[in-house]
This record gives structure tokens, sequence and C-alpha cells, in this order.
């Protein structure tokens, strides 16, 4: 189905009904929008602007879909597909990569989180060198000192990311996570100050810093209830769930009524993290060090997590977490920011369809 949008006016009130896919779109069986992702949302208000077409290519599922103009265009969607037409394949797949992207970043003298890359799965066994099963994961563990910090080594969203306090509870985070992922990391628990910096050919867009997950007292529940609920509202984001595990000895505990505890590990707004601040004035240490990350991958557009991990929280000691090549905009989403999403859009939909 085609929808030529040059001149129309297009009425996409309806609140996005999936967080999961921020450039989903979804139609009825009349072609008619039911819901929009919010990021594709600001993308099909420029269309009409830059007298562009947009095609739905997924029977209104939402998953792929075609920008063109003046017979050049551009593939879009949902899902793993890149959103950011501007970045090669390569440095996009290798920026999915976590392991990969750290060896590439230690190469250029960028600090990285250290740690170790674990299979879960046994199958292609063979075709890698020994020291990365599940028992190496344990015997490094135990040398690195729990707690430790494990996630996937392919996942995104918060998806798996948490702190393991034991062997058990390796044991455990092993067997979930297999059933969804080949490989992961296990690195240090470290604290510290976490600070996200979108980068659009080598200058930073925006800064934004990111609070953990909090379970809100209702002077009823218990904090395994509440976590329970909580991790009812995530799964609807396709994220795992946290293990009751994460709460410690604190599980049967009832908090009082207005009471917020915190679940540290995972900051990430689809499993529940909340937005702190979101700026276009970047400190200079955090915009060197994320351009230099993203321009070490050869990605043009990334967002760079790191943590400020200063004793003073000065940023003067600073390490990279990971670098999204595919980076939601859901900070700006959630603080109003069109215009900034319009701009990275505009700016790019301007380069791909120019003739």
């Amino acid at each position: 189905m085609m929808h030529d949008l040059s001149g129309q006016e297009i009425r996409l009130g309806i609140e996005a009904l999936s967080r999961f896919m921020p450039m989903h779109l979804l139609l009825d069986a009349k072609d008619r929008i039911l819901s929009v992702g919010p990021t594709l949302q600001r993308v099909l208000e420029g269309i009409p602007t830059l007298g562009a077409r947009f095609e739905d290519l997924d029977d209104g599922n939402g998953y792929l879909f075609r920008i063109s103009k003046d017979g050049r265009f551009i593939l879009g969607g949902g899902g793993n597909i890149c959103a950011y037409p501007v970045n090669s394949a390569a440095a996009y797949t290798v920026s999915r990569d976590k392991a990969h992207t750290k060896r590439v970043l230690q190469s250029g003298g960028i600090p990285v989180i250290n740690g170790g890359l674990f299979f879960a799965q046994t199958r292609r066994v063979a075709m890698r060198s020994p020291g990365r099963e599940a028992a190496d994961a344990v015997n490094f563990a135990s040398q690195l000192g729990y707690p430790v910090f494990c996630k996937p080594n392919l996942g995104s969203r918060g998806t798996f990311a948490e702190i393991v306090r034991n062997e058990a509870g390796l044991a455990d985070y092993i067997s979930r996570v297999a059933v969804d992922f080949e490989a992961f990391l296990i690195e240090p628990l470290l604290g510290g100050a976490e600070h996200r910096v979108l980068v659009q050919d080598g200058r930073p867009v925006f800064h934004s810093t990111k609070n953990e997950p909090t379970l809100l007292g209702d002077g009823r529940s218990t904090l395994a209830e509440l976590l329970g609920a909580m991790n009812q509202d995530i799964a609807a984001d396709g994220v795992s769930a946290l293990p009751v595990s994460a709460l410690g000895a604190d599980a049967s505990r009832v908090p009082a009524a207005g009471e917020r505890v915190g679940l540290p590990g995972r900051r990430n707004l689809s499993a529940a993290g909340a937005i702190e601040q979101v700026s276009e004035v970047v400190p200079v240490a955090l915009a060197a060090l994320a351009i230099s990350a993203v321009r070490a991958l050869g990605l043009r557009i990334g967002a760079v997590d790191m943590f400020d991990i200063s004793s003073q929280g000065d940023l003067s000691r600073l390490v990279v977490i990971e670098v999204n090549g595919n980076p939601g905009l859901r900070a700006l989403e959630n603080t109003n920011r069109s215009d900034l999403i319009r701009s990275i859009w505009t700016s790019m939909l301007n380069e791909c369809l120019s003739s």
C-alpha cells in the first residue's frame, strides 16, 4: 500500500501504544493509522514539508517502510532495523556487539568497563576458543568478586541487564539468559552517575541523565509484590523481568505509603528507569569522550552511555558503558523536545533524499 503524504494534513493525535518500537506504524484494514511510534510520528509530520512519499511495506504491521523523493529512497522500520540511514551497516553491526565495541574503543585508547565475554549456549562451541563457557564464567566472576553486573552481548533496552550477587545467582542468570541470547558479559559493578550524549556528525546534540527504577510503597504490598507489578509493566515492552533476588533480604518488607525503594542496576527507560534531565548544553568532558567513541566506530549518529566514577563526581574519570548505533529518542519524547527529534531527522532526510 502507498500513501502520498505530500501537502496533506496528517492527524496523528493517538497516543503511541508501543514504546517498544518508536518507529512503528500500525494501520487498520482501511489504511487508517491506529498507532504510530513517537519518533516515526515526528518523521511523518515532516514529510509534507519535504515533499517526500511514505510507503508502508509490511501490510500495516509497521516493521518496514520506505520514504522516497525524486527517485531516491531510504528504508526504515522497527525491531532490529537501524532507524538511521546515514549509519553504515558495518558500523551499526559492530556497535550492536558490546564486546566488539569495547575492543574497538580500547584500541583507540578510549576508557571502557573491563570484563569478560562468555557463552550461555553450547551451540557453536567448536567455533570458539576455550575459556568462554558457563563454567569459565563462574570462575571469572569468583575472581572478579561479587556482586558483578551481567548483560547480554547483543542485548538492548536493559533486558537481562542485572546485578548478580553470588554463584547461585549467576547459575540462575545463565539459565534464564540462555533462552534468548547466546552470549553475555560479566563486568565489575561500578557506581557513579550515568550520562548519555547523542552525537550527530561530530556534534553533541543533547546530554541526558537517568535515574534507576524505583518501587513506590502503598503501605500494603510487599516489595516482592511491587516488583511483580513493575515486571508486568516492563514485560509489555518486551523487557525481561527482574528476579525477586534483586531485592535481597527485603523481598517481604512492606514499604510505607509514598516510600520509594531504588532498584540499582539498569536505568533504561524501557526497564522503568526515569529521565532526570535533558539539555542541549553538554559538558566538555562528556562531549569529547562521546565524540571520540562514535568516531572510533565509524558511526555518524550514536548515543554514548558513560559512567562518571570520579570520587568527586566532577567528570574527571569517565568510562564508556556502551555505544548505541540505533539510539531511541524516548528521552526527547518524554521531555517534549520534538524540536530536536525533528532537527535530527530533517537533516538526515534532506541529505538522503536530495538529488
